[in-house]
Formats: structure tokens, C-alpha cells, sequence
């Protein structure tokens, strides 16, 4: 013979079911401020990772550019004058601003700038243009007025 299992009162039973109820819904509400709490350190922490990325990213960046110019700097000094300057010439050219050729007398108050490699020089009146003393180069832009510091 099976017995048949007893059974609390109908009372209990739903005063125990509604407890269970409440102890889940706590659970739950808990999780949810876990959850939120950890979303919210997630963000930080995310927000934070990508200032630190741009910093970085900038950073580097302004290094790679130094590395440019001077690699750049560096291809040009080992490169012949007359070819890196031919374009600097074309630019005075085109723009009307005054330039000399080495051989030619200097005017008065005339100041020199090398087309090859940018030096400044302000030679006396009426001496001949000698080719530029730091890269041989014998093209310049002539400058009205002088040096000026």
C-alpha cells in the first residue's frame, strides 16, 4: 500500500510560495544592480582605455612625422642640389619673385637664400655670386632688404 504523501495546509502552502516568490524577485533585483554596476566599471574602464589609445595614437603620430622629415631631410642632403632645388627655381619663377644665378653682381641691400638648401647670405654690393658655400648650388632667391633676425 502507498501512503499518500501529506500535504501542508493550503495556508502554508501559498504563504511558502509567496516567500519563494519574494526571495526570487530579490535575486533578480539584485542581479540587475550587479549587472549595472558592472556595465557602468565596463564603461569607465572602456572610456578610460580609449582616451589612453588616443594619447598614444597621437603621440605617435607626432613621432612618425619627425621621422619623416628627417628621413626626408636626410634623402636631400645626399641628393644632387640641382635636382632637389630645380623645383624651387620653377616656384620663383612662376610666383615673379626676383632670383639670381652664381656668376651675377648682387645689388644693394640684397640678400641671397640658396634654392638647394635654404641658406641665407648677404653678400656685399656689386661682389659676383659665388656657388652657394654649404651645398654648391649656384641658384638663389633674391631678397629685398636684408637679413632680418
Amino acid at each position: 500500500m502507498t501512503k499518500e504523501p501529506k500535504l501542508p495546509p493550503k495556508d502554508d502552502l501559498i504563504n511558502e510560495f509567496r516567500e519563494d516568490l519574494e526571495d526570487l524577485v530579490e535575486g533578480e533585483l539584485a542581479v540587475e544592480n550587479l549587472t549595472a554596476n558592472k556595465m557602468a566599471f565596463l564603461r569607465a574602464w572602456l572610456k578610460d582605455d580609449l582616451h589612453q589609445a588616443a594619447d598614444y595614437l597621437r603621440g605617435l603620430g607626432g613621432e612618425l612625422q619627425t621621422l619623416e622629415e628627417r628621413s626626408g631631410s636626410w634623402l636631400l642632403d645626399a641628393a644632387d642640389p640641382t635636382e632637389t632645388a630645380w623645383p624651387n627655381l620653377m616656384l620663383c619663377i612662376k610666383d615673379g619673385k626676383p632670383w639670381a644665378l652664381a656668376g651675377e653682381s648682387v645689388g644693394a641691400d640684397e640678400e641671397l637664400q640658396c634654392l638647394g638648401c635654404g641658406y641665407r647670405a648677404m653678400p656685399p654690393e656689386n661682389a659676383q655670386i659665388t656657388p652657394c658655400h654649404r651645398c654648391g648650388y649656384g641658384c638663389f632667391r633674391q631678397i629685398e632688404g636684408g637679413l632680418e633676425y
